[in-house]
Formats: structure tokens, sequence, C-alpha cells
């Protein structure tokens, strides 16, 4: 039967329309497959460093981050242009962080309690903010225990309250453990901890005295993210040979001394657990992780170790 002209529209439009289904499954199944359209981040240096080996560390991140197609390239003379699928820009720029990681002893720990004492030795040296601070530097220079910074003047305690994070950075550490005025947002603020002196660092409310680092990043050959027994999402690090017997030796005097562990990753103290018994082995880190969370720290410990150079990324 031959078929009229309005029919021939009709099964014309009809093939066309199952044509389009087709194609745009044909898409979506690829999209699917190729974990969708790219994402990228653009992230800026904003000091000096070696921004080729940062390069190389950022893409050996993103690997470990087991993300799909990932691409690091550089952009002029101080971007780096990170890419990748399956992944979201906040994911991305997780992964730029220093990821500096200390591991340190927890010696005294002041939560307005008036019970925090510091056996730290007097400063030997003046910071410059001690100009500025006058007499009030002088009262609060003696304290030895949290009840004496506590009994200071109002005018003294006050002083401090005012200090920007870069200037408390200076402060001797007891002084910053024990004056209740100097506070966990102008801690939490502060430049980049140094791995061989003491820092005061916050827990929720609670500022916690720590000795120099014993165990860094540069001490952990792998990462890799996991659930515990309990279900919940860690990050398991192993450490090289040569530092394994240095944190065997450590867990074992902070166990001895039923002293606590504080692990900080970026000037963050992500847990500080009590240590339960001699650890011959790999560390187990912990921090109410999300599986991305998780995912992202193992990806910075697997990476090589700190960035050495400092990065910005604006998401919008």
């Amino acid at each position: 039967m031959a078929l009229r002209g309005r029919q021939v529209l009709v099964l014309v439009a009809a093939v066309v329309a199952a044509v389009a289904l087709a194609v745009t499954g044909i898409v979506l199944v690829l999209a699917k497959v190729g974990g969708g359209a790219p994402v990228s981040v653009t992230a800026t240096a904003t000091g000096d460093g070696d921004l080729e080996v940062t390069r190389a560390m950022l893409l050996a991140r993103m690997k470990a981050a087991k993300l799909r197609d990932p691409s690091v390239t550089r952009d002029g003379d101080r971007k780096l242009v990170l890419t990748a699928r399956g992944a979201t820009a906040a994911q991305l720029k997780a992964l730029t962080a220093p990821g500096r990681l200390h591991l340190r002893r927890v010696a005294a720990a002041a939560d307005g309690s008036g019970a925090a004492t510091s056996s730290l030795p007097a400063p030997t040296s003046t910071p410059p903010v001690a100009a500025a601070l006058g007499d009030a530097y002088t009262a609060a220079s003696s304290v030895t225990t949290e009840q004496e910074a506590q009994a200071l003047p109002a005018p003294v305690r006050a002083a401090f309250a005012a200090l920007p994070p870069a200037d408390v950075a200076t402060l001797p550490a007891r002084m910053r453990l024990l004056i209740p005025e100097i506070r966990c947002e102008q801690l939490s603020a502060r430049p980049a901890d140094v791995a061989g002196e003491p820092v005061v660092a916050c827990e929720g409310p609670t500022k916690l005295l720590l000795d120099p680092a014993a165990i860094t990043g540069a001490d952990i050959a792998s990462a890799d993210a996991a659930r515990s027994e309990q279900g919940m999402w860690v990050v398991v690090a192993s450490f090289r040979p040569d530092a394994q017997a240095k944190f065997t030796n450590l867990s074992k005097q902070l166990f001895d001394a039923q002293e606590r562990l504080a692990i900080v990753l970026d000037n963050t103290v992500i847990s500080a657990p009590q240590i339960a018994g001699v650890i011959p082995g790999d560390v187990q880190v912990t921090g109410n992780f999300t599986e991305s969370n998780a995912r992202t720290l193992a990806a910075q410990l697997s990476g090589g170790g700190e960035l050495p150079v400092t990065l910005t990324v604006a998401v919008q």
C-alpha cells in the first residue's frame, strides 16, 4: 500500500525521534562510563617554592584518591589547573592543602577549669609584640599555672584578647596555653607550625600544649582509607622502615606514662587519643571522617608529603 505524503512525514518524524532517543541513551551511557564531564579548579601559588615538584605531587595525590582521568597542568608561572572526572571542585580543592602532618605528645591541656600547669622553662628571647603589650607582657610572662593566669588583672588579660593570630603565634607557648583571653579562634588562624617547636592548638574548646613533632609526614610510606571494626572511616598509615622503630618507641613512652598523642594536620588537631598500648606497626588515624574526607587525607599522606608551595583555590 502506497503511503501518502502526510503519512511519510509522520513516519520520518517517528524515525528521527527514535534515533534521537538512541543517541541520547548512548551519550548518557558514555558519560556514565567516562565519569561525567571533567571538573577543573585553578590553584594559585602564594609563596616561593618549586611549582613543578608541586605539580607532580598533586598528580600523585589525585591518583591516590582514585580520581578518573586526573591531570595537573601549568598555567603561567604561578598557577596550576587540576582536572578530573568523577570529582567535585571541593574535592580537588581539598587535595591542594599543604598536607603537613605532625604527631606530637600532649604535654598539657587548658579547659578553663584552672587546673592546667606548664613546666616549660621561661623563654630565652622576647618577641617583638612584647613592646606593644608593655606591662601586660611582663606580668603574664611569670605565670606557670592556669589559676595564676586567671588571677591576672583584667586589663592585662584584655590586652591579649585583641592580638592578631600572627602576633599570638610569637608568644611563649605556656603563655598561649594558660591565658584564657588567648582564644582558639586566634590559635587556629596561626601561621604554619614548625616541627621542631612546641605549639598550642585546640581540640574543640580545649587548648592543648603539644611537644615538638616526634613524627612528620616525611616518615609516612603509604596511607589508605578503610573502615574500622566499628564501621567508621579511618586512615591507616604505614611508616618508612627507619621511622617505624621511632614511632613504636614513642607509643611505648606514651603508654607507660598514660599520655595522649595529638595527630595534627595543617595546624588542626584531627584527634588526640590516649595510647592504649605499644604500637609495633601501622597507625590508625581517626577523626569522624566521611569516606571522602578519609580518601582525601590518605591521598595527601600518600602523595609524597607536604607540598613545597602554598596554594589558594577559589571555589564558587
